[in-house]
């Protein structure tokens, strides 16, 4: 059995979260959800990805945007690094969306 080397370098996936997802008062609750879902998405493939996740209170920014060590990367970039190591970027993103939406599901129903 082979071993593979540690991955030096990491993909930095920020999500910007929507206040309107959280409901109609989800602008008094953007930033709580916020900090508890990035400790959620800290266990989620945190071999490849660094997960942040923050309020998009600016609508002309995009939902998602990719960096290596800081250096913003475009999706098709981001992608390629992901293929290199075995990943598909398509399935991480799915599963990004599956895990907040349930997510913003639990916190409905702590409110």
């Amino acid at each position: 059995m082979t071993t593979q080397p540690p991955i030096e370098k990491k993909l930095t996936i920020q999500i910007r979260v929507e206040p309107g997802c959280l409901g109609p008062d989800g602008k008094e609750h953007i930033e709580t959800f916020c900090v508890a879902a990035a400790k959620i998405f800290s266990v989620i493939d945190p071999e490849l990805v660094s997960w942040v996740l923050i309020p998009r209170y600016d609508k002309q920014l995009p939902e998602q945007e990719f960096f290596i060590e800081g250096r913003k990367l475009t999706e098709e970039q981001a992608s390629l690094f992901l293929r290199r190591l075995g990943r598909e970027l398509g399935e991480v993103l799915d599963r990004l969306d599956s895990v907040l939406a349930q997510l913003v599901e639990r916190y409905f129903k702590t409110l």
